[in-house]
């Protein structure tokens, strides 16, 4: 003998709490996507940065030839808007401190700089 199983109506009460949760997860994970993104951007900056002021430390100053390949590297990066502030440009005497003064925006807004100074050793 067969049995006949009735059908049970659903509600939207039912899955609503499912898809909630999965549009939390997505807001969530793109916020995340996007912090580290810029903590990314933050790190080369970081790494080009220590780059030229090593080259720095040997010349005495940030030459022309640096400072045009330090903007290209800077906007590979994704940083827009660059200042090379206080950066010593000229060159500094023997045992000064040499400085190289990073400051740009990222797509989003956000500033990023970076501030370095080491001893000339030229």
């Amino acid at each position: 003998m067969m049995r006949i199983l009735k059908k049970i109506d659903g509600s939207v009460g039912d899955v609503m709490p499912m898809g909630l949760f999965v549009i939390c997860i997505a807001i969530v994970f793109v916020s995340f996507a996007e912090c580290v993104r810029t903590v990314n951007i933050k790190s080369s900056v970081s790494q080009i940065s220590r780059r030229y002021i090593l080259r720095m430390e040997t010349v005495g100053y940030l030459t022309p030839d640096d400072s045009a390949m330090l903007f290209e590297e800077l906007g590979e990066t994704g940083l827009h808007e660059i200042s090379l502030g206080n950066t010593d440009t000229s060159e500094v005497g023997y045992g000064n401190p040499v400085r190289l003064e990073i400051r740009g925006f990222t797509e989003d807004g956000y500033e990023i700089s970076e501030y370095r100074t080491s001893t000339a050793k030229y």
